[in-house]
């Protein structure tokens, strides 16, 4: 009798043990495959909707090029450059349009959202050069001494990065004078770009021209405290250049006077070229609050020099000197180098998915990166 009733016992420990096992492995295992659906249908979205967007021109096929510029002019939302023959080109004006604070006008984060159908998710965009280039500025005074240092997205150091610097400078009142330089970066990534100027330069402008193999990327920086790049903004749209006196708060400081529009250079990834002379007439006339609020000119063929943005040599008041302005924006990287969207803190599934492209834009090469996640 003992033999059957410990069967018995045995047989009805290992039926609970079977059974605490399932009621705890099921609900993991349809959790983990949940899990797994939802990570999956996440990638499919996120594909699709990057791919839309850098092999879609959009519509209309140049909307991003409208002037002026109507949010309501996006039918369909696109980044590629139409007539393009290659892939993943991506237009200048519509990349532009994403840019906050750009003056021709952009398109919100949620007016895209709604074009991309993507009411349920968030996202953001990120367009930077395929490797970093930081400036540690240690001028004094006239002497213009800048500090290196290039390295990969992950930190490491890259030795023999070739570096081409370009200085723009002003004197007083005399017209804009350039001087060029060249080095190369050591086993720590680092080098020095440095250029005695003469002690009456006013402003300076320095174009970095950094190649790693057969990738370039052009950086800017500016003289510190530079008067005009915080009272005046400028934009490109196809072949229209503009340069305008900010409205609002704060914006009233040094702006009383006239600014004339001396002289107009583009930089791009060959060089820096001046494409235009100013007349001192009132078509280069700028002041606030009149009527001549801005300067704007169209530039036929703008678009194959490939700007990457535009330097602007200035007549300014009080008292009477040349100044250089950056533009558009006063980022110093170009245009195409931003971060649109929302954050992906703002969503508290947790679950996010990144995707990166190597893209081409205005003939420099970036990588867009796509963050998309779930919203609850």
């Amino acid at each position: 009798m003992v033999a059957p009733v410990y069967d018995h016992v045995t047989a009805l420990i290992f039926a609970c043990a079977l059974f605490v096992s399932a009621v705890v492995a099921v609900p993991a295992i349809n959790y983990a495959n949940l899990l797994y659906v939802d990570q999956q249908q996440l990638r499919n979205v996120a594909l699709e909707v990057l791919n839309s967007m850098l092999f879609d021109t959009g519509y209309p096929l140049n909307w991003g090029s409208s002037n002026p510029f109507n949010e309501n002019d996006a039918v369909k939302f696109g980044l590629a450059l139409s007539g393009s023959s290659s892939f993943y080109v991506l237009d200048p004006d519509k990349v532009s349009r994403l840019v906050v604070g750009n003056p021709s006008g952009t398109l919100d984060y949620e007016t895209v959202r709604t074009l991309l159908g993507l009411e349920d998710y968030g996202f953001n965009i990120k367009i930077v050069p395929p490797f970093d280039v930081d400036a540690l500025d240690k001028s004094e005074g006239s002497n213009v001494l800048f500090e290196l240092n290039v390295t990969f997205k992950n930190g490491n150091p890259i030795p023999n990065a070739h570096v081409e610097a370009t200085i723009l400078y002003v004197q007083r009142q005399s017209g804009y004078f350039t001087a060029e330089m060249e080095n190369s970066t050591n086993c720590l990534g680092r080098c020095i770009i440095g250029k005695g100027l003469p002690s009456s330069v006013t402003d300076y402008i320095v174009v970095l021209k950094t190649t790693v193999a057969n990738l370039a990327t052009v950086s800017s920086t500016f003289m510190e405290g530079s008067w005009s790049q915080h009272v005046m903004n400028a934009s490109i749209v196809g072949g229209n250049i503009t340069l305008a006196i900010p409205e609002g708060p704060g914006w009233e400081k040094g702006s009383a006077g006239t600014r004339w529009v001396e002289s107009v250079l583009v930089v791009n990834k060959e060089g820096v070229w001046p494409i235009y002379y100013g007349s001192r007439s009132n078509k280069d006339k700028i002041t606030w609050g009149g009527a001549y609020w801005g300067w704007s000119q169209l530039f036929p063929g703008l678009s194959y020099y490939n700007p990457l943005f535009i330097i602007f040599n200035l007549s300014v008041p009080n008292p009477r000197r040349l100044v250089l302005f950056l533009g558009p924006y006063t980022g110093a990287s170009g245009y195409p180098v931003f971060n649109f969207g929302g954050s992906s803190a703002l969503s508290s599934s947790g679950a996010t998915l990144k995707l990166q492209r190597s893209v081409e834009i205005a003939g420099m090469t970036y990588i867009f990166e796509f963050l998309l996640w779930k919203e609850t």
